[in-house]
């Protein structure tokens, strides 16, 4: 489940170079590390220095699968009209008025992260109900 390639690591994504970490065979920096120092001539690395060589660690990121939800277009059929305003103003003003129709539509997946903060202003409304129209399950590359 940890194998990943090149290809999948973001451009220019900051790397780990602590081998001795005890979470350095599922964290994403230090994998993304073990298949890329074979590629390209430059890569950014976290300083060894400020690493804690732990899940602790601020720049440890889990190798492990997150859901991710794709699209929130169903939603809007369910809400009244001033529920729909105060939702889409609130996660405009997170998203910002591009970012939330790209989300609203699919094109743009979901963190986890991300669906923490709609299912939040879902609640607010009292929409608990309401789910996204579909998940996948991707690395969370950012956390």
């Amino acid at each position: 489940m940890n194998n990943i390639s090149p290809n999948e690591v973001p451009a220019n994504y900051m790397l780990c170079t602590v081998s001795d970490c005890p979470v350095a065979s599922h964290c994403l920096r230090h994998l993304a590390m073990e298949v890329l120092t074979q590629e390209p001539d430059f890569i950014t690395v976290v300083n060894p220095l400020r690493t804690q060589p732990s899940e602790n660690c601020e720049y440890y990121r889990s190798s492990e699968l997150q859901d991710f939800a794709r699209g929130f277009a169903k939603m809007q059929e369910e809400m009244l009209p001033r529920q729909y305003k105060a939702f889409m103003n609130r996660l405009q003003g997170d998203f910002g008025r591009t970012g939330y129709f790209e989300r609203r539509r699919g094109e743009r997946l979901c963190s986890p992260k991300e669906i923490a903060i709609v299912r939040e202003v879902l609640g607010e409304l009292g929409l608990s109900h309401l789910d996204f129209d579909a998940y996948e399950q991707h690395r969370d590359w950012y956390g």
